[in-house]
């Protein structure tokens, strides 16, 4: 039996992905590249916007016709529109034989099952599966884990920012032990990944629920006591649970990255009240300055929503002042869509779309040049890269992301895929470096045990 998985979203969605795959491929399952290939399609669905939902329409109607022609492949919606709309979904789409939410995702074998003996459609969406239930036993089988491996370890979120619709959908903070978490990442690089991910909603949270209240940077200081480990890094952070522990952590454990992503989502006091944020501009600067003091040459990325309910004109204005003085690395910038049932859908003070959109386009234009500036900035420094493979274009060209999470493309061998080389950054686009190995490098390079190489 074959299968399809097509993923929206986030990074959380892509490691749910990773789940569903392994535990098919442990049944037995074969991935393909494709629908039409496959007897099992699953479509693991994004909430948080607009854009993704409309994906899933389009997609929707084309497994239809494939359907039509082959009434046995089973399609399944998992993900935060399968927890979101649950009946509805299956009965808008009777095509959709599985709808599985955010935390029933771990029964896709079962599910897929039950579908092929003619029980359709199968309707789960229940909150209350724990994150230790749903990854369990997760990848035991498998003889290779991916280089860069996303690791979650707390799932849902209990901020209830005005415009999201997450809390809704992922349920209550609920994080995994610390031992577990240990134990899913020796397992890992036991069988190759040497760069992990911390996932979560709200990866700082991480340890609030449990009885004995570990922090997030304890976490980090045991994980980074794996020895086989390279590289640890972790999204997405709250800025009002940014501690100087965690600071400190970042700044003196050898294996966490000098990157953090911390969303400021808006640039005036007002809004971020508005919205439920939690922290005002003076704050989240003050924050941002400690980081780069302790930690120099840190990356700091963000999300920048525009068009909130009542933005103004000057709203917009001075956040973008703001969004230039404190010059972050990167952003990941959209403009505000209405989700169903939160408060900022109610207002009636919604901002035209076409507002939105050109105050949007002048926010990609300020952040690419600030992005520009400060690779620019780097020109000639030597930095670490963990080889990941042959660059998407560029004959001879390898691609790899320094510490900062930089994306860098260099000539190179194939033998030096999996390996950390050092290069000397040479040319600077938005997305990263064109780069030159430096001096000696490859003599330098720690390489994958032969046993665990992936190629």
């Amino acid at each position: 039996m074959r299968y399809c998985i097509i993923t929206y979203g986030c990074q959380m969605n892509e490691a749910d992905s990773g789940l569903m795959a392994g535990l098919l491929e442990q049944a037995g399952w074969s991935a393909v590249a494709s629908p039409p290939e496959a007897d099992l399609v699953v479509v693991n669905t994004c909430a948080v916007r607009q854009k993704p939902e409309q994906k899933l329409q389009t997609l929707l109607g084309q497994l239809r016709a494939q359907k039509a022609h082959r009434p046995s492949m089973v399609i399944a919606i998992t993900g935060c529109i399968a927890q979101g709309e649950g009946e509805r979904l299956a009965q808008r789409a009777r095509h959709v034989d599985l709808v599985l939410g955010t935390r029933c995702f771990h029964h896709i074998v079962e599910a897929t099952s039950r579908a092929l003996a003619g029980d359709r459609p199968v309707i789960l969406t229940d909150l209350s599966d724990d994150p230790s239930a749903i990854r369990c036993g997760v990848g035991e089988e498998q003889a290779a884990a991916p280089l860069r491996a996303l690791v979650p370890i707390i799932l849902g979120c209990t901020n209830f920012c005005s415009y999201c619709i997450v809390p809704y959908v992922r349920g209550e903070e609920s994080s995994r032990p610390p031992g577990e978490i240990a134990a899913e990442i020796q397992g890992l690089v036991d069988r190759g990944a040497r760069e992990v991910t911390l996932l979560g909603q709200n990866v700082l949270a991480w340890g609030r629920d449990l009885s004995s209240r570990p922090t997030f940077a304890l976490l980090l200081e045991r994980l980074d006591g794996i020895e086989e480990v390279w590289r640890i890094r972790f999204l997405t952070c709250h800025p009002r649970d940014v501690t100087p522990e965690l600071a400190d952590a970042v700044a003196h454990l050898p294996r966490v990255c000098e990157h953090i992503h911390l969303p400021i989502q808006a640039g005036t006091d007002e809004l971020l009240r508005e919205m439920n944020r939690g922290y005002t501009t003076d704050q989240y600067r003050r924050i941002v300055d400690a980081l780069r003091a302790k930690v120099p040459g840190i990356a700091i990325t963000t999300d920048i929503m525009v068009g909130f309910p009542g933005e103004s004109e000057e709203d917009f204005e001075q956040s973008l002042a703001l969004y230039e003085s404190i010059s972050f690395d990167a952003a990941f910038t959209f403009a505000y869509s209405p989700r169903p049932n939160t408060p900022a859908a109610a207002r009636s003070d919604q901002v035209p779309r076409q507002v939105a959109l050109e105050r949007l386009s002048r926010l990609i234009e300020a952040q690419n040049r600030i992005t520009l500036e400060r690779n620019e900035r780097e020109v000639g420094a030597v930095a670490e890269v963990l080889v990941e493979g042959p660059a998407e274009k560029g004959e001879g060209l390898l691609a790899g992301r320094t510490r900062t999470n930089k994306q860098v493309v260099f000539p190179g061998r194939h033998e030096l895929i999996g390996s950390l080389v050092e290069v000397r950054l040479a040319e600077p686009h938005l997305w990263g470096f064109r780069a030159e190995v430096a001096d000696g490098a490859e003599g330098r390079q720690r390489r994958l045990p032969a046993s665990t190489r992936r190629r």
